[in-house]
């Protein structure tokens, strides 16, 4: 029997206009010419990959380094369709879908072109649907291993909860990053360079962020830009709560009021009960 979504070893018996038919037998699937890689013989057997044509016929293609039921891969995301889903190359003549089921809710975090999911394939009404792995199904690829503390890793955002994002190295392994330990607007299949601060016997923990020293000269430069545009004056102060800084710079409020201290001991800010402005501007 062929089977969709797999790779099958199926036999040569005849050419037609539009390419070979193959067969294991029982059935038969057309392989267009552009697929077969060559010429090959009557009688010849041939391993091919079985996907679904845009009329959902099974069709087969000798191209390597796809993605089946079985085996998983990263592939990249090729159009973003909104209240659909995204499509994504899997090495065929038909890119194919990854339902807004297995995406956020938000679709702002859904992926943009050219970033990464790892899925497998799924057989759904005679056609092939992409299904992204969840952080069990990581665990079972790459069961032994190991980083190090403090060792640097490229990987994709793969996850996004309350409590922090999940991300996928390139090697296969789970990295859990809590909230405090990135920053800024995030996105499903995004790409990310993760810092291992923890490495447990199944669990790795990490973070996205620099160094505290060079965070800081991040903060204060953000919060002088965020004056200097608006008139020398911010509307907030370190009584501010998390949520305001949180709305405006998208750090937390630690980092918010270690850069905020540093300029003030800089004579660079000066503040009142409502607000905080630059001390340049008083001298002009």
């Amino acid at each position: 029997m062929i089977v969709l979504g797999e790779y099958n070893t199926l036999r040569v018996i005849r050419k037609s206009d539009l390419g070979y038919m193959l067969t294991d037998g029982k059935q038969e699937v057309l392989m267009h010419y552009k697929q077969a890689d060559g010429e090959l013989e009557i009688g010849e057997e041939v391993k091919v990959f079985v996907y679904a044509d845009k009329e959902k016929r099974p069709t087969a293609t000798r191209k390597d380094g796809i993605v089946t039921t079985k085996q998983a891969g990263f592939v990249e995301v090729t159009e973003v369709l909104k209240g659909v889903g995204v499509f994504v190359d899997i090495h065929t003549p038909k890119d194919i879908l990854i339902s807004k089921d297995y995406l956020p809710f938000d679709e702002k975090l859904w992926p943009l072109e050219g970033d990464q999911l790892l899925i497998r394939l799924k057989i759904k009404k005679d056609t092939l649907v992409g299904k992204p792995l969840n952080r069990y199904e990581i665990d079972e690829l790459n069961e032994n291993i190991r980083y190090a503390d403090y060792e640097y890793r490229e990987g994709y955002i793969c996850r996004i909860t309350d409590k922090g994002i999940g991300i996928v190295t390139t090697d296969y392994a789970y990295v859990f990053v809590p909230t405090h330990q990135y920053r800024g607007p995030i996105r499903l299949g995004q790409a990310v360079r993760v810092c291992i601060t923890k490495s447990l016997e199944k669990e790795f923990y990490g973070t996205l962020n620099a160094h505290k020293e060079e965070l800081m000269t991040t903060d204060k430069e953000i919060l002088l830009e965020y004056m200097k545009k608006n008139h020398g004056v911010m509307y907030l102060t370190a009584k501010s709560s998390a949520e305001e800084i949180e709305r405006i710079f998208h750090i937390s409020r630690k980092a918010f009021k270690r850069a905020y201290g540093n300029l003030y001991k800089d004579r660079v800010i000066d503040f009142d009960d409502e607000k905080t402005y630059l001390m340049e501007n008083l001298k002009k």
